[in-house]
């Protein structure tokens, strides 16, 4: 947890500014991939992370603390990288991580709790993906205008792909270092990769412009697509052999 905290608010919004100045984008592509660098994680890296076969339970944890977190801490990254003042309602972040992340997980546990061989039987996998592509169709019919309004736009799409690819890369990376299992590395690449597009979406049309928000709105669809892209890998049968082997070998040792 305190590593995805250091990925989320230290590493990203530096690999922001680096991505953004590396390509010579303008001042407003610039602000746009430092705000999307800058705010918490989005709530499609728990779908992503269970797919992936990583530790659901830590991703939603992970989610829940850079949400809140990034209520405090993202103006004074947008301040101190930008030199710009932004303002963050907290209790409106507080209310929409329990509308958003906190209700519809009790929700389940208390579902699956009364009626757990109908939750056996239920696709979770598939209603989860299902659920996140009406929001991402949603939150990008919303915001297409500012990206293709913009004529930069192959500017912001290839910063919110670069991005995230290097943050989630870099992630992977520290997490083999320090010797991580597998499902955890995996879920600190998708928690660190996923950022919330809707967030800095909606801060760069309050305090900024159409065309700082033009990255954020190709982040609502380049960091669905990138998820899972990765997560789908992930599941393949070559990444997952070694558990696979394991849990049969478990089984053979109880019968």
């Amino acid at each position: 947890i305190a590593l995805n905290f250091l990925c989320c608010f230290i590493m990203m919004p530096l690999l922001a500014f680096a991505v953004s100045a590396a390509l010579g984008c303008s001042r407003e592509i610039r602000y746009g991939t430092v705000l999307l660098g800058c705010v918490g994680g989005g709530q499609a890296s728990n779908l992503f992370a269970l797919l992936a076969g990583g530790d659901v339970s830590l991703s939603v944890v992970c989610t829940l603390s850079t949400t809140a977190i990034g209520a405090f801490v993202t103006p004074i990254l947008v301040g101190g990288l930008l030199g710009e003042s932004v303002a963050i309602d907290g209790l409106a972040v507080l209310k929409s991580t329990t509308s958003l992340v906190l209700a519809p997980l009790f929700g389940g546990i208390v579902f699956g709790g009364l009626f757990p061989k109908l939750t056996q039987r239920v696709p979770c996998a598939a209603f989860g993906i299902l659920a996140t592509m009406v929001l991402v169709a949603g939150g990008a019919a919303n915001s297409a205008s500012s990206l293709l309004g913009y004529s930069a736009w192959r500017s912001a799409a290839a910063c919110s792909i670069l991005l995230p690819l290097a943050g989630g890369s870099l992630a992977l990376l520290m997490a083999c270092m320090l010797g991580m299992d597998e499902p955890s590395k995996r879920t600190l690449a998708v928690e660190v990769l996923s950022k919330s597009p809707t967030v800095a979406y909606v801060l760069a049309l309050k305090h900024f412009n159409t065309a700082t928000a033009s990255v954020p709105s190709a982040g609502m669809i380049s960091l669905a697509i990138l998820g899972a892209l990765v997560a789908s890998i992930w599941s393949l049968p070559i990444f997952n052999a070694s558990s696979s082997s394991t849990t049969h070998a478990t089984q053979e040792e109880n019968h």
